[in-house]
């Protein structure tokens, strides 16, 4: 039988086949190679109670892709929810975080929420409307007015897909999570005082059912490091950069101001790459620089 792994509650996985739920333990070979199983993994198992719903894990398919912090495999996108007001828009840990999830190579989707406390005009509509010209799907939600046209339409990206929400603490991603998946907060809420009193540890993730697809939801996040990105993946991370990858006059060119000869600076200076973008990318470089030991690029 196969099936996908939605929860994991100490040393038990829960695979969903079909519409079943069953409670699996891992096959000792599985244990003693080390081999950790995480959420969203396709499991190969066998059924040992179907009347029960208990099973044991023989295996697992190789993973298109994973994410360690939150640790979750299989994904097809990460929503990124970015408040416009309160707190105030920061790209610069937008900007790291849409870099972080490039690098691993899945589609970013960004929502951006509380839209109703700026004006129409202003200058972060622009630079959220910049994101759209470079290629990335944009989202302006009102979490106070579910039923718009705007609402309407992010609802239908979830459909048969296996979707992260991370976001900016604050930013209302729990807000925009309920909407989606009604009554989660008491949910996971029913869940935490349930392992409290069973002293089990999880993963804190979960993968909850929208419109034949799947969403886990993530810790909010204010600012991490970039302890594991290298300069080179970071000069080759936004899909602008992938995209024109060979046009800079050097190879391992890092699109430094100095740079000679860079293709991407050039298309900044021509207006075809944001500026705010660009000049986060450079605060990027020199905080992998400070974690490298003050290395010279």
């Amino acid at each position: 039988m196969q099936g996908l792994i939605v929860k994991i509650v100490s040393e038990y996985c829960y695979v969903l086949n079909e519409d079943k739920i069953y409670e699996c333990k891992a096959i000792g070979i599985l244990r003693h190679q080390k081999l950790k199983l995480t959420v969203g993994d396709l499991a190969e198992f066998e059924i040992l109670d179907e009347i029960n719903l208990k099973g044991s894990i023989v295996g697992f398919k190789k993973r298109k892709n994973e994410l360690h912090r939150p640790r979750i495999a299989n994904i097809d996108q990460v929503v990124i929810i970015t408040s416009v007001a309160n707190p105030t828009f920061a790209s610069y840990i937008l900007n790291k975080y849409l870099a972080f999830i490039e690098i691993a190579e899945i589609k970013p989707i960004l929502a951006f929420t509380k839209t109703d406390l700026i004006d129409s005009d202003s200058l972060v509509i622009e630079q959220i409307r910049s994101y759209e010209k470079i290629g990335y799907e944009v989202f302006l939600i009102n979490n106070k007015i579910k039923g718009d046209q705007e609402w309407n339409k992010f609802k239908t990206i979830f459909k048969d897909k296996i979707s992260v929400f991370t976001g900016q603490t604050g930013a209302g991603k729990s807000t925009t999570l309920n909407h989606l998946i009604p009554g989660l907060t008491e949910k996971t809420q029913e869940i935490s005082k349930a392992l409290n009193r069973g002293k089990h540890t999880t993963t804190k993730n979960e993968l909850f059912p929208v419109d034949g697809g799947y969403i886990a939801d993530t810790p909010g996040f204010s600012s991490f490091e970039l302890k594991e990105v290298a300069a080179v993946e970071l000069s080759q991370s936004y899909n602008f950069f992938k995209q024109n990858l060979g046009k800079c006059k050097f190879r391992d060119c890092l699109h430094l101001v100095t740079a000679p000869g860079c293709f991407i600076r050039e298309m900044v200076s021509q207006l075809q790459f944001p500026e705010f973008i660009y000049l986060d990318y450079l605060k990027m470089l020199e905080e992998i620089k400070l974690i490298e030991g003050g290395k010279k690029y």
